[in-house]
């Protein structure tokens, strides 16, 4: 990697290639002659690929594509032209379209001397360039093509070639040498764990060069390379004394003003945290010390303060536990964060009153926007135990609330707004304080304090909801409808509204009621008589609390719906597009709330508005087009069957909104799109061609996700309704199930799915189509969401995904899947599913030998251990649903997947435990008598784990040894005494009833009635003591969802006379009764089980000897006498 002698300077000015072998000299020459009398004509067809004039440049692009589908003809083209084209703009080009082109499977398809050539040529273009942009853009070229070759194969040349260039006596060469080698260390990091010590000398040398633009290029590939080595801890931490170098050329750039440099440093120093966060550990302090100093120096420019925060932020959200220990960043960032909210332009109040935007309507970032995005990331890293007793610290948030100057008190509001989801936890053990310090400040002498007190509010009301709701409503409602009345602040009106908004989302309709007079009363008021920005919240808040208080709001309909109607035929100048759109969205919410037939008389009238808005010409940012979508699916929720005649206006735009294709940018590593778009954001996405970084225009996406939100919502409603389009919305929705673009259209794709065939099994239900039809739906669907329930990267998307299989296969039944591969391929997913949560959890289990392991640490990992239980558990609910649904194809396959699930079982983790053993329960209960062959193995481990020490695992294995009872006929025979006798110990245990057992219990018995009803002849003798033990236990009272099953077991039991209760009524008829006594009324029974006791209560008065029946109900409480009296009248 080093070279003894740097390279020469020709003597005619022109750099000399370092490192020039014959071989490659022979190969250049080759090139050469081989292009010589095209490479004219080739440059003239890529300035013209570049031409304004759209034909032109069409027909250039078709010419080219053409060469290229040739690669030995257009390599040399392109690498000529690269090198040898006088035109810069030529060459620039060709550069980029070299980068593009040159793939893996191009380059592959080039002889072998043609392919020396073509390194070759980078090199020297590289080295003769004398335009800096250009060269710049052939450096990273050649970088590009370089980390291709290395992914798989070598390029022996290129590290001599970086290694002599970076001693090269001209600094673009040293420049270059770096641009090339920062694009080489992510393919070739494993390659480059040997020359650790070179590469660190190579970076430490560079970093020291007296050029700025050296440097910098320097930093950048000293960057890349600690990313690249980020999973190899050891080679990471021989490179941590290079900090001090990296540092240097920021303090360079500061010392000397250069302030664009010394970004471009803080630039690299935040990708280095984002990736390697642990490298900066043993410099951490210092490197806290220079940031602040940074964010506190006003002499530099905001963006530059700016981004210093920026390096403290995500050293907090990348290493929290890290940063949690640094003392110096734990005293100052809350601190630096407030100082920054300080800094609010002063501005004219009726300017600020006019506008319905945040505080700050500049569209650039402000110091305001970044304090307050500091605290939030904040208060979510580091978790809420810490940051909220930093901001709490007595001279911050409580002291900014009494400080004279207003910019103090909006502050530390705002503060609290900021930090309260991620300080959820801590906010609700000092609610009340916290709830009383912000309602005071709604009567705050500046109107922007009051504005920042509404808007802490709302925040709370999201985040700590429903508790706020519930227990601080008398408080926060009327001070909500009191602050309505500052008609000298619309703004302040405006967002009193909104916040009521917040209130209900998180609200029981019961809790709101009482206040329905006044706050409809006030908002009524606001929407009639307020100003345009106060009628747009006013009218939401309106929907929000039809939609929380449902048919309460009944009362209301007669008073409000004609002004609505009133305003959609009236709002239609363009400045009330928001207006006029929001007022469809509160129609549309309160048909649903009110019901049809309280809706139903002005719907026709209301559907003829929206389909009048629908068929004029909207502009592409109307947002009326958004708020119809939505409100069309509301009203066919709230008519039902009815809206069915309208779905020939609705679907046709609909289809469209979901068609809407991703408009994706691909950007470098370096690249960031417009930031001056707020509709374009930057994603990382993973395609077939690997990791890649987009730019997107969001408002489509939401558009597109919206719309196949709806279309949900119209297959749940109208079911076989939907019929007509079934077909076309599978074929269009089945792909957007890989939309890698956007988690809400995958979402909604997988909802949809159950849906979709739901809908098509009614269809055939009523003669609309036949099980073939069904059978290839459903064969089009599964197959795609299956493969989906594997490739989905996000866990919450992942969730919905087998939810969304379980609900598919359970809708479809058994013409789902239509071979034992197709289950066979269900089953593999669910096992990758399972093998990568346990992968999960065992790395869990190392992150206490973490040296930054701490409490908020172990709260995060908790958090991620339930997400992957959650996951966990609808794998069970899906593999219930495939047994049911195919219990043929499960019977035959399942000892394949015995291994993987017992696995589970066998975890150290009591909830791993119970997932495993239910997951058993799910394939035996749905095997029925073919689950017999299984018995042998789980019958005994079941058995086992009744005993587990926890007692959800001991309910998940008694429920399975109840279905062993009901399904294992002679298999269970031979094990019963020992079943039996673990079901004793389980119901005599002394703690038995207590909370943390009781469900464990009550699946106990449910496992004897089992006993009882399908093994009366392995019992035997023990059948009269086994009726005893189940009569003397009952009623069940903690299990409910399993008591209405016992219940009505018992009621069985009575149907058919059961001999052990009636051959001795005198005993057992009181203790029958008082068990109906307790139930009847509560969640242990349904109506169909209350039913049932009520004819068996009949039955016995008629029956029974009149002194057994009449000593047995006077034995009852007097509750039990009266419920059961009521039910034999009612």
């Amino acid at each position: 990697l080093t070279c003894r002698h740097p390279p020469p300077i020709h003597r005619f000015g022109r750099r000399s290639f370092p490192h020039i072998t014959p071989e490659q000299d022979r190969a250049a020459k080759l090139l050469e002659r081989h292009v010589t009398m095209q490479r004219e004509d080739f440059d003239n067809l890529i300035r013209t690929c570049q031409s304004p004039n759209n034909e032109e440049r069409k027909q250039a692009e078709i010419a080219f594509e053409q060469i290229c589908s040739v690669p030995e003809q257009a390599a040399p083209l392109l690498c000529q032209t690269l090198g040898l084209c006088p035109d810069e703009a030529v060459r620039s080009f060709t550069a980029v379209m070299v980068r593009k082109r040159m793939t893996s499977k191009f380059f592959k398809e080039l002889t072998p001397g043609t392919q020396a050539a073509v390194k070759q040529s980078l090199l020297q273009a590289v080295t003769n360039e004398a335009v800096n942009v250009v060269r710049r853009n052939i450096a990273d070229t050649t970088g590009e093509i370089a980390a291709m070759i290395m992914e798989d194969g070598d390029w022996p040349e290129i590290m001599p070639f970086i290694s002599e260039a970076a001693k090269s006596p001209t600094p673009t060469l040293r420049e270059s040498s770096m641009l090339i080698f920062s694009r080489l260390t992510f393919v070739a990091s494993a390659k480059m764990v040997g020359s650790i010590p070179q590469l660190k000398e190579l970076c430490a040398q560079v970093l020291q060069d007296p050029e700025k633009e050296v440097k910098l290029a320097a930093l950048n590939a000293t960057g890349c390379l600690v990313q690249a080595l980020s999973s190899f801890d050891q080679h990471i931490a021989t490179l941590t004394d290079m900090i001090p170098l990296m540092v240097a050329v920021l303090t360079d750039a500061l010392n000397v003003q250069d302030e664009e440099a010394a970004r471009t440093a803080i630039e690299e120093f935040i990708s280095v945290a984002e990736e390697a966060p642990k490298f900066f550990r043993k410099h951490l302090d210092p490197m806290t010390q220079m940031s602040i100093q940074i964010v506190t120096a006003t002499n530099l420019e905001d963006e530059t303060r700016f981004l210093a925060v920026e390096l403290l932020v995500t050293l907090a959200e990348q290493a929290p536990a890290m940063m949690r220990k640094q003392t110096s960043f734990l005293q100052n960032i809350i601190p630096l964060a407030l100082q920054l909210m300080l800094v609010i332009p002063e501005v004219d109040m009726a300017e600020w009153n006019s506008t319905a935007d945040d505080d700050d309507n500049d569209t650039e970032l402000s110091s305001l926007d970044v304090g307050k995005d500091c605290l939030d990331r904040l208060a979510l890293s580091l978790g809420g135990k810490t940051v909220f007793s930093l901001a709490f610290r007595q001279d911050l948030v409580p002291a900014f609330l009494d400080h004279p100057d207003w910019k103090y008190r909006h502050a530390a509001l705002s503060c609290i707004s900021q930090i309260a989801e991620g300080c959820a936890k801590q906010m609700k053990e000092v609610l009340e304080s916290v709830v009383e310090q912000i309602a005071r400040r709604f009567e705050d002498q500046h109107p922007r304090v009051r504005w920042a007190a509404i808007n802490a509010m709302g925040q709370l009301e999201t985040d700590l909801g429903p508790d706020l709701q519930n227990q601080f409503h008398a408080r926060v409602l009327p001070a909500l409808t009191h602050v309505m009345e500052d008609t000298a602040n619309p703004r302040v009106q405006s967002h009193a509204a909104a916040a009521v908004i917040n209130f209900t989302e998180n609200c029981h309709k019961d809790i709101l009621v009482p206040y329905l007079d006044v706050l409809l009363g006030k908002l009524v008021q606001l929407l009639v008589g307020g100003v345009r920005i106060v009628q747009e919240q006013a009218i939401t808040a309106i929907a929000s609390v039809a939609d929380c208080v449902e048919k309460h709001f009944v009362g209301y309909y007669a008073q409000i719906m004609p002004t609505l109607k009133q305003m959609l035929l009236q709002c239609t100048s363009k400045e009330h597009r928001l207006l006029r759109g929001k007022t469809m969205e509160c129609v549309s919410l309160i048909g649903i709330a009110v019901g049809r037939d309280t809706f139903i008389a002005d719907a026709k009238e209301i559907m003829d508005q929206f389909q009048a808005t629908q068929s004029t010409n909207m502009d592409p940012d109307d947002p009326q087009a958004s708020y119809l979508l939505q409100a069309w699916g509301r009203v066919a929720k709230a008519l039902g069957q009815d809206f069915i005649p309208y779905l020939n206006v609705v679907m046709p735009p609909l289809l469209k909104s979901v068609s809407i294709k991703a408009d994706v940018e691909v950007v470098g590593e370096e690249e960031d799109p417009d930031d001056e778009d707020e509709d374009i954001a930057t994603v990382i996405v993973q395609t077939d061609t690997g990791t890649r970084k987009v730019a997107l225009k969001t408002s489509a996406l939401e558009e597109k996700a919206t719309a196949c939100t709806m279309l949900v919502c119209y297959f749940g409603e109208l079911q076989e309704g939907m019929f007509p389009w079934i077909q076309s919305v599978t074929e269009l929705m089945v792909p957007l199930l890989g939309f890698i673009y956007y988690e809400e259209v995958r979402t909604a794709a997988a909802a949809l799915m159950p849906e979709l065939i739901k809908a098509a099994v009614a269809s055939m239900h009523k003669g609309l189509c036949d099980a073939q039809f069904l059978g290839g739906l459903c064969a089009m669907i599964l197959d795609r969401l299956v493969k989906s329930a594997v490739e989905e990267p996000e866990p919450d998307v992942q969730l919905s995904m087998l939810e969304a299989l379980h609900e598919s296969l359970t809708n479809g039944g058994p013409l789902c899947l239509a071979s034992v591969d197709k289950v066979r391929d269900t089953l593999d997913a669910l096992k990758t599913v399972l093998s990568e949560v346990t992968d999960r959890h065992n790395n869990r289990t190392q992150a206490p030998q973490d040296e930054d392991y701490d409490e908020e640490t172990a709260e995060t990992l908790a958090a991620e251990s339930e997400r992957d239980d959650d996951l966990l558990d609808q794998c069970g609910s899906a593999l219930a649903a495939l047994t049911k649904t195919h219990k043929e194809a499960v019977a035959q396959l399942f000892q394949e997947y015995m291994e993987v699930f017992g696995g589970l079982v066998q975890s150290a983790l009591p909830s791993h435990r119970r997932i495993g053993i239910c997951m058993f329960d799910e394939v035996l209960e749905g095997l029925e008598t073919l689950g017999q062959a299984y018995m042998p193995q789980l019958l005994p481990a079941l058995l086992t784990y009744s005993a587990d020490p926890s007692p959800e695992v001991r309910q998940a294995a008694v429920f399975g040894l109840g279905v062993c009872a009901q399904y294992g006929g002679p298999h269970f025979a031979s094990m019963s005494g020992q079943v039996m006798g673990r079901i004793q110990e389980l119901m005599s245990h002394p703690e038995a009833r207590a909370d943390g057992n009781v469900h464990a219990t009550d699946n106990a018995v449910s496992a004897l009635g089992k006993v009882i009803e399908y093994q009366e002849e392995a019992l035997g003798e023990q059948k009269a003591a086994a009726v005893s033990a189940l009569l003397l236990y009952l009623p069940i009272t903690g299990d409910e969802e399993e008591g209405v099953l016992v219940h009505g077991r018992l009621c069985s039991m009575l149907e058919r006379g059961e001999p052990v209760i009636m051959n001795e009524p005198a005993k057992w008829i009181p203790v029958v009764m008082n068990i109906f006594g307790k139930i009847v009324g509560t969640n242990a029974v349904d109506d169909a089980v209350t039913q049932r006791i009520k004819v068996i209560l009949g039955r016995m008065q008629a029956t029974l000897p009149a002194e057994v029946s009449a000593s047995s109900f006077a034995s009852l409480p007097p509750d039990s006498q009266q419920k059961l009296q009521a039910l034999l009248s009612s």
